[in-house]
């Protein structure tokens, strides 16, 4: 059985032709790729065979239960009790994929984010674990291609430098999907996005963006930067500037909550189930007009979303990822009811009382297009960056 994602974007991972640019734009970074560059259509068909949930369970102080059996969990694909052919804690090595806003926006955030690199090798990629860098703004840039070397991912995180503005979020979300998907099989796949909640410019919606990373199985977590401190923490010299595009006014806010930046974009989807939103926008492909892209990325795909405050708080965040990536349950299952395309809703019931169970909201079953899929070419480089981890041939259609 095939799905396939029409149209959808993967900057710099795909290349069959070369799309003309509808305005003039700002030059580029050397090695960069610009919007023009990212706007390639084309599709990806993704075999679903079997379905593979990530399963997190905390108890009521908020610690990781890990002491469950397969009959303990049920399963319900659109409703439908299917039946679990694998169950066991998340063995698998890792394919990390950072992706990191460098827009002028968060500048002065960026040395407390160059620090970092410490804290994902050895909180989240660990010994058996590798990591690509990805940044973006303006631009998306690849920092440093998949490597389990340590210092080389510490590098890039020390060699982070701003760019411009907007900031192309999704795009840079499809791009990290793009390099996981040529990873080998058999490799948990999860990216960790360090940025504001924005997405600007873009050629890829956030809706398509999502249904790819639902149905290869990928889960996105994000550490929130504010954008307000970012700019507070400028040179006086350089001004403090609006924090909402050129001709976008602020939407109107509740009367008892005071109209910062933070609260603008936070505020708009406090009042939508969101779920709903999510399958609507995978089921249609859009983009949200108001709330919060990352709360969407992460609650979308299983993970979750953190704000960082400060050093501690993004000490924290990354240390409770890499805590969750070692004591989730992996539940596989082949659907007994792919007939029809549609969203299908997942729900995992636990027969253990009083605990808080954590998983993606589902996936789209679309038809399979008649044609394969175009070839992947390597993703562009910057002058002077290391050359690229020797690729494994892209496995077999996967739906994990």
């Amino acid at each position: 059985m095939l799905v396939s994602l029409a149209g959808f974007s993967l900057p710099g991972a795909l290349a069959q032709s070369t799309a003309t640019p509808q305005s003039p734009a700002p030059p580029a970074s050397p090695g960069a790729e610009t919007p023009a560059d990212a706007d390639q259509q084309y599709s990806i068909a993704v075999e679903i065979e079997v379905v593979t949930v990530p399963v997190t369970v905390t108890d009521a102080a908020g610690e990781f239960v890990t002491d469950m059996d397969k009959s303990d969990f049920t399963v319900l694909d659109n409703g439908a009790r299917q039946k679990i052919e694998e169950f066991e804690l998340s063995l698998e090595p890792l394919s990390l994929a950072v992706v990191i806003e460098t827009s002028t926006r968060i500048q002065s955030l960026l040395p407390e984010v160059r620090k970092s690199g410490i804290l994902f090798t050895q909180l989240i990629v660990g010994e058996s674990g590798e990591a690509a860098v990805l940044t973006f703004d303006r631009d998306l840039r690849l920092a440093q291609d998949f490597t389990s070397d340590a210092d080389r991912i510490e590098q890039a995180f020390r060699n982070l430098q701003a760019g411009g503005d907007p900031v192309r979020l999704s795009d840079a979300v499809a791009r990290a999907i793009a390099l996981l998907q040529q990873r080998p099989a058999g490799r948990r796949k999860v990216i960790v996005v360090i940025s504001e909640a924005r997405d600007q410019g873009s050629s890829n919606s956030q809706g398509l963006v999502l249904r790819s990373a639902q149905q290869l199985g990928i889960s996105v977590y994000t550490v929130g930067l504010s954008a307000l401190r970012g700019m507070l923490g400028r040179p006086s010299s350089e001004g403090v500037s609006s924090p909402f595009p050129a001709g976008v006014a602020a939407r109107p806010m509740p009367a008892n909550q005071p109209p910062t930046p933070d609260a603008q974009t936070n505020w708009g989807a406090a009042n939508v189930n969101l779920l709903e939103l999510i399958a609507e926008l995978v089921s249609t492909t859009q983009s949200l007009l108001h709330g919060n892209p990352l709360t969407v990325y992460a609650a979308g795909t299983g993970g979750q979303d953190f704000s960082s405050g400060g050093k501690g708080e993004l000490e924290k965040a990354l240390g409770r990822i890499g805590r969750e990536l070692r004591n989730q349950y992996m539940l596989t299952y082949r659907p007994n009811n792919l007939d029809n395309p549609a969203f299908h809703a997942l729900r995992i019931l636990v027969s253990r009382p009083n605990v808080q169970v954590r998983t993606r909201p589902g996936y789209m079953f679309t038809p399979p297009l008649r044609k394969s899929p175009p070839e992947l070419k390597p993703p562009t480089l910057r002058p002077g960056s290391p050359p690229p981890a020797q690729e494994a041939s892209p496995a077999g259609p996967q739906g994990r």
